[in-house]
């Protein structure tokens, strides 16, 4: 992002009740000063900006990037309590923020996944002789519109999954925690996509 100026509004009194943690993770313990938790989400936005606005825009278009990044951050600091650092780095967990709100945009992800994917597709045949391999290039590129079919048609738990380690390098254990699901279930899961990306690309 070039601006990498944010401005999140926040709530006193988030997360707690009685001027207690009121989460099991933080019972028995005074809460975080608020200042204290902007600043921890202000650091996030400096490592991690970047990566989530890449990914957002990756999958709704650069016209709201800007709007669902800031509303991820925003929502970081609403529920600072509810993050787990016993699971793991913030990173996972901010993409599991900005891949809620990414459910709301997902006729706009269907667009802009498929041309992100042609556009993967043909960086490296522009690059030289455009009628070099022209054949090879014609048959790559229907694949890839196979390949983008298929994945708009999975159910939105597993195209998730698959955008996370397929496309962000994700490892299992990272978008275990960005799904709020077990490290164990990402990979079954995964190898249920794979099987069923195979069958249903073997009958088109």
């Amino acid at each position: 992002m070039g601006d990498r100026t944010i401005v999140v509004n926040s709530g006193v009194g988030i997360g707690q009740q009685d001027g207690v943690m009121s989460d099991e993770r933080g019972a028995g313990r005074p809460p975080p000063a608020a200042d204290d938790r902007a600043a921890v989400v202000a650091g996030w936005f400096d490592r991690h900006v970047d990566t989530i606005h890449r990914y957002v825009a990756r999958r709704a278009g650069d016209e709201v990037a800007r709007e669902l990044t800031a509303e991820t951050f925003r929502v970081a600091l609403e529920d600072f309590d509810r993050y787990d650092p016993t699971r793991g780095g913030e990173r996972p967990w901010l993409y599991g923020i900005a891949t809620n709100l990414l459910r709301h945009h997902w006729r706009n992800e269907q667009r802009r996944l498929r041309a992100h994917l042609r556009h993967a597709g043909v960086t490296d045949a522009v690059a030289g002789d455009p009628l070099v391999g022209v054949d090879s290039r014609i048959d790559a590129q229907r694949r890839l519109e196979l390949v983008v079919d298929l994945i708009e048609q999975l159910d939105p738990d597993d195209r998730d999954l698959l955008v996370l380690v397929a496309l962000e390098g994700c490892t299992s254990a990272e978008a275990a925690q960005a799904l709020d699901i077990p490290a164990g279930t990402v990979r079954s899961r995964l190898n249920r996509i794979r099987t069923q990306l195979r069958t249903q690309g073997a009958t088109r």
